[in-house]
């Protein structure tokens, strides 16, 4: 709902600075969805990332209890009620170890339990440990090994990102800067020398002519976001 009500804002400076007209506010068929997509995947990334450490610290906790003698199931559940204490309610992977759990409870197979939990959060490094316990599970194995070595591979990955986020950061104030200004200036012309720019409004010239601005606009802001996103 947030990003939607940004998107009829934008939609709204667009029609004014752009076109001066309530046809202008036509621009939302392609603005809204736009801006809708392109804060959906800064949230997917954002939630990727806060579910990859919350993982990780689960993992941890799982080997933590085994080591303390408690089978993998019993590991299972104890990572639950560790992990409540760690984080509040606002955790976003509790609810689907706490669904995980309550199937084992109910007799389903952990390795099962575990893999369907692992698609529902479709994490890589969950799915390939679900395989991983799976194989150990017929075959034998150390358990606590394989978990550990997922853990400490995520935190690899965790702090390349970390890494990556604090190089860009500049860049990514940067982005944004570039990608206010030119409305910034438009609205500022606007506002002071409107005789200036008058003849680009209320023909069919000057519809054409910022137009074309209004879609290299975008294409330059999709390319410059292209540019600054790194994937780990």
């Amino acid at each position: 709902m947030i990003a939607l009500g940004q998107a009829i804002v934008l939609t709204l400076v667009i029609a004014y600075l752009f076109y001066k007209s309530i046809y202008g506010c036509l621009v939302g068929v392609v603005v809204i969805p736009f801006w809708l997509t392109v804060s959906k995947k800064e949230n997917a990334h954002k939630r990727k990332n806060r579910l990859l450490v919350e993982f990780k610290e689960y993992m941890m906790l799982i080997v933590a209890s085994l080591q303390t003698g408690y089978s993998l199931e019993k590991a299972v559940k104890q990572g639950e009620i560790e992990l409540q204490k760690l984080y509040s309610e606002e955790t976003i992977i509790l609810p689907y170890i706490h669904m995980m759990n309550r199937k084992i409870g109910m007799n389903v197979q952990l390795e099962k339990a575990f893999l369907e939990f692992a698609k529902t959060i479709n994490l890589e490094e969950a799915i390939s440990l679900a395989e991983i316990i799976s194989f150990a599970k017929r075959s034998g194995g150390d358990y606590g090994k394989n978990i550990r070595e997922t853990a400490i591979k995520i935190e690899a990955n965790l702090a390349v990102m970390q890494e990556i986020e604090t190089i860009t950061t500049e860049k990514r104030l940067e982005l944004k800067v570039m990608s206010i200004m030119p409305i910034g200036i438009l609205a500022y012309i606007t506002l002071t020398s409107k005789s200036f720019i008058a003849p680009l409004y209320g023909n069919m010239v000057g519809i054409i002519l910022m137009t074309g601005c209004l879609i290299a606009y975008g294409a330059l802001v999709v390319l410059g976001k292209k540019i600054i996103e790194i994937d780990v």
